[in-house]
Order: C-alpha cells, then structure tokens, then sequence
C-alpha cells in the first residue's frame, strides 16, 4: 500500500477551551479521557509537548490535548524540520501515562511499510523533573505491521513489586503468519523496553482446553480486536476477539528465559444480548458494538445491539427502534480463569426508556444511529459512551455518555471531526490524563 496524502481536516485540530487548558495545565485532573485514534498534523505545543529524531534525523513532535469526557481529546503531531507527515498518524495502544504511536514519514507515492516507525510519548507532570518524553523504537525484525487491534502496552517494574523502577513491554499478534499456523497456535511479537529488542514467540493453547472450545464440530477462530493490560507477577496480557473470547497470555517469564513458552488461558465472552447477531453476521468490526477493559480489579465488558421492533406498514418486518445494552464484570484472575465466570451488571433493553432531563430534545437522542461503546475507566459506576449520527453517511456526530445502572443519559458533546465519514471505530480510552 502507498502513502495517499493527508485528509484537509487533519491540518485543523478542534479548538481547546479554558478547561481543557487546565487540563493541560495538571490544574484540573482527568482520571480518564476518550482518546481519537487519528492524530492530527499541526504545530500545538503545551505542557504535554515532546519530541525526537526520526530514523533519518527530522524531528518530530508529539502534543497531548486532553479534553473532559464525553468531549473527545486528541494528538498533534508536527515535525519542524520539515519531516514529510502525509499520513494521519495513530494512536494504537496505551497504558498508564504511555501511549504508542505509529507515525510514518515519506513522500507521498512512495510505500508505507518502509517508511512507518512506532514511537513510545510518556506523559511527565507539567513542570516536573520528570517531564514528557518522545522515544523512536527500533522496528520489528520481522516486518510486521501493528494496527490498534493487534497490540497493547504493559507496563512493569524489572526489580519487582514495590521498586521504583519501571519498564514496558509491547506485545502483538503476529497477523502475517495467523492463518499459516494450526488451531490454538500463535505467534507473538514482543519489545522489551529494559533490552530495546524485539523478538517473536510461538504459543498454543492446551490440547484439552482447544477441544472443550471445538464443540459442534467448529474450528477454533480467534480474530483478535483488541489487547488489554491485566498486569500480575506473570505480567499477564489479554488478547480479545470481541465476537468470541478472551487468551490470556503470560509474557514477562518469556522475557527473562529464551526456553519458556507462553503459558494461554482461553475465557469465553458471555453469551450475546440476542442469539442472532446482524452486525457480526455482516461482518462489521466487533468494537462498534463491544467493549471491554481492566477497571480496578476487574474485567468489565459491555455488548450493545440494535432494538428492533414491528413494522406498522409491512407484515412481519421489523425496524430499528433504539437499542440495548448489556455490561459484565469478572475478576481480573491472571492465574486461572475464575470460577464464578461473568457476573451480569447493568442491562438496557431499549434505549428509548432512558431518563433524560426534562426539556432536554437534543438530536443525539432521537437518532438510532448509535455505535462504538466505550467503557469509562472510573471505578465503581457504569457509565458507557456512545458515538452517534443522524445517518450513517454523516462524518460529524455526537458523543453521549449513559449510566446503564441508573438507566439514565448524562451528558453529550459535539463529535466535529470530518474525518470519520460513516460508521468506523473513531476514539478508545485512557488514563493518560492522570499523568499530567
């Protein structure tokens, strides 16, 4: 694939307000924010503001712009030396106060896997010793090329609990390679901050856990879509297939021993809002309608579907009518899976009973055009953000948070990004702004 240019918006990163400049400031703390995964191409300097050198020794910029949920934060990036950004630069991962970034810098024509690299920003305290800093990593040995869906960021301390001392290791599924292995086999890629190498694994689930997931006669599929962070002595990441289930991956023993295997677990998601799912049946991307993420000690995890109900002009046709909602938790066991398994929280099943302030006819209320669930990170409630539009065509929308507990719409803002024409995965969450 060819670099094609920068989409015209991406030069013009929304305005930030006087809060989100306290934001910036560490005067107002965000525990979390929802970051957009596209970065912006400008020159924004704040608090946040670190930088580096290229491969070919441009330097580059990175900028956090930290907005009070359900308004969506996001990056700039700028190269004063006139590095060639004509591709939107992502954001693909992110865990505590680091964020990964892949960024890539060429003409455009010219080919993006030679020309992508992965930088690490790590959040500072705004006047602090320890300021914000911009690290370029070594490239993949082996080519690969990561995507939002496919890598995740753990962060752990090299002396062990309680040390002072902190590292980070990048762990991704190796999709090149998936559908050359066998069922329940997996390759690994893994940087290690503490060495600055890379190096690739091979994994696989238990033979009897394997046939316990072949039941009816299926293969075992893993279409992973999102990694998580779930911590532990072992350093314990969860890859997840939003369709299907969680493999649970031990990886710091891996690092520290060329000779020991990856120990896999393998949880199943729980059982869907309806047994027959349209949007999966259409092949559309599990994250615009689930969720999941390590809240305190626990492993939270929502569903959403559309609510249909009976056409009042055709016989037996059903038309969207809101949707529904579903959020689970269980314990964040990194040993074993637990045995309770998945414990119901909250439920909607049509969002048209939702409380709302009295007067209150916004038009993100009355559109059925809701998708992309986010869990919020803050510990102790169940509130969930939506993205909403009037059509799906639409490239601006809105961003509604909802108590699914209380049953109840909270807030909204203005999504204007121009940049995210149709129904696409546009932002994820992080605790990056506690950082600051």
């Amino acid at each position: 694939m060819k670099i094609s240019g920068l989409h015209s918006n991406s030069l013009h990163p929304p305005a930030l307000s006087a809060a989100d400049d306290a934001a910036v400031a560490g005067e107002e703390k965000l525990p979390y924010i929802l970051l957009e995964l596209e970065a912006y191409v400008a020159d924004c300097v704040n608090a946040t503001t670190a930088s580096c050198t290229t491969c070919d020794g441009k330097r580059v910029q990175v900028t956090l712009c930290p907005r009070r949920p359900p308004r969506v934060s996001y990056v700039c990036v700028h190269s004063p030396n006139a590095a060639e950004v004509n591709m939107e630069p992502n954001v693909l991962a992110t865990d505590g106060d680091l964020l990964l970034l892949r960024l890539t810098v060429a003409a455009i024509g010219r080919r993006i896997d030679d020309n992508t690299d992965y930088y690490i920003y790590r959040a500072g305290a705004g006047g602090g010793a320890e300021g914000p800093s911009l690290i370029l990593l070594p490239r993949p040995s082996t080519g690969d090329f990561f995507n939002s869906w496919n890598i995740g960021i753990l962060r752990y301390c090299p002396g062990g609990a309680g040390a002072d001392d902190e590292a980070y290791v990048l762990a991704g599924l190796n999709e090149r390679r998936r559908w050359r292995r066998p069922d329940g086999e997996l390759d690994l890629s893994l940087y290690d901050s503490e060495q600055g190498l890379w190096k690739t694994v091979e994994a696989s689930l238990k033979n009897k856990e394997l046939r316990q997931l072949q039941h009816g006669g299926e293969d075992f599929c893993h279409e992973n879509s999102k990694v998580i962070a779930v911590g532990g002595d072992a350093g314990t990441v969860a890859f997840v297939d939003l369709w299907r289930g969680i493999i649970f991956c031990d990886v710091l023993p891996v690092l520290k021993d060329d000779d020991v295997t990856p120990t896999l677990r393998y949880v199943k998601l729980p059982r869907p809002l309806r047994r027959r799912n349209r949007d999966r049946e259409r092949g559309s991307d599990p994250r615009l309608y689930r969720d999941i993420a390590v809240v305190g000690d626990r492993i939270r995890y929502v569903e959403m579907q559309a609510h249909y109900t009976e056409s009042t002009f055709f016989c037996n046709k059903f038309v969207t009518d809101g949707w529904m909602a579903i959020t689970w938790s269980m314990p964040a066991c990194v040993d074993s899976p637990p045995p309770e398994g998945w414990q119901l929280h909250s439920k909607v099943m049509n969002s048209r009973t939702l409380k709302v302030d009295q007067g209150n006819t916004s038009a993100a209320l009355v559109t059925d055009k809701f998708c992309q669930p986010v869990l919020s990170l803050g510990d102790g409630v169940d509130v969930i953000y939506f993205t909403t539009k009037w059509s799906r065509r639409d490239a601006d929308g809105w961003v509604v948070s909802v108590d699914l507990e209380k049953k109840e719409l909270l807030d909204e803002a203005s999504f204007v990004s121009q940049r995210n024409v149709g129904i696409n995965l546009a932002y994820i969450h992080s605790r990056i702004s506690s950082y600051l």
